[in-house]
């Protein structure tokens, strides 16, 4: 069976450049639209030539760029899920919710990995934000975060989100957490905080073109299949939560703490 593109660049895709990084994540985060386009057209659009933009087709694996499109047609992400009222899961859900998982460790970019962890080894203040539907996760990082030894703060209410405009400094690191990446409440704050500081800014989002991600020093997107119910979001959290711990195991790796212990 032929594999999607995420399976087909699993191994390569950890080799790429800076150039080639950023190529990979504009097919990611605009795979419907480069499923249509000629290699004149996607070169073009980064502002690249042909040949660049076939060698790093081959650089991912394919033998061309032909391949690389046939590749991304068989490919399925879908960004959006249709609003349900009454919610019948599809029988192949179980397979979705691991791919998902699957798909958001294998686009982790190694420099920005490496770049958060660096900054994590100098022990900032952290402060968590999030929006109404990551609320949850919120809680857990600042929890994770405390139980490392680290200033970790998590304002649960808006008016003590308030209260830290004024207290976030160039030093410190911003966790943003928002799926969509479009909160305007969540974009406010933080471009409020900016008008004085530029603390470090790191963002967990979907993996599209969003406002978050464009006010961000680093950005991890992930996969998730979007449930809403009855104006209730019900879409998972689970590979947010996954980066997050990604990156603590990452900083116990090379820290002097204890690190993650094998069992079963």
């Amino acid at each position: 069976m032929a594999m999607d593109f995420f399976e087909a660049t699993q191994k390569t895709n950890r080799e790429l450049n800076s150039t080639e990084r950023k190529l990979f994540d504009y097919v990611v985060k605009n795979m419907d639209e480069v499923k249509k386009m000629s290699i004149q057209r996607f070169a073009s659009s980064q502002f690249l030539s042909t040949t660049t933009i076939f060698r790093f087709a081959q650089k991912l694996g394919f033998a061309g760029y032909s391949e690389f499109i046939n590749c991304l047609l068989i490919t399925s992400h879908d960004k959006e899920k249709e609003a349900l009222l009454d919610v019948t899961l599809k029988q192949d859900y179980q397979e979705n919710y691991l791919k998902n998982a699957i798909e958001t460790v294998r686009v982790i970019s190694p420099e920005q990995m490496q770049e958060v962890v660096g900054l994590l080894k100098q022990k900032p203040r952290i402060y968590i934000l999030t929006d109404d539907h990551t609320h949850s996760v919120g809680q857990y990082c600042e929890r994770l975060f405390i139980g490392l030894g680290f200033h970790a703060y998590f304002p649960e209410t808006a008016y003590q989100r308030q209260n830290l405009v004024n207290r976030i400094r160039n030093q410190d690191l911003i966790i943003a957490l928002s799926y969509s990446g479009d909160d305007e409440v969540l974009i406010d704050f933080i471009q409020r905080v900016f008008l004085a500081e530029q603390p470090y800014l790191l963002s967990i989002t979907r993996a599209d073109n969003n406002l978050l991600e464009g006010l961000s020093n680093s950005n991890f997107y992930v996969f998730a299949d979007e449930i809403n119910v009855r104006g209730m979001s019900l879409t998972s959290s689970v590979t947010m939560m996954m980066i997050v711990e990604l990156l603590v195991y990452e900083y116990l790796a090379i820290s002097n703490l204890e690190t993650p212990t094998k069992k079963g």
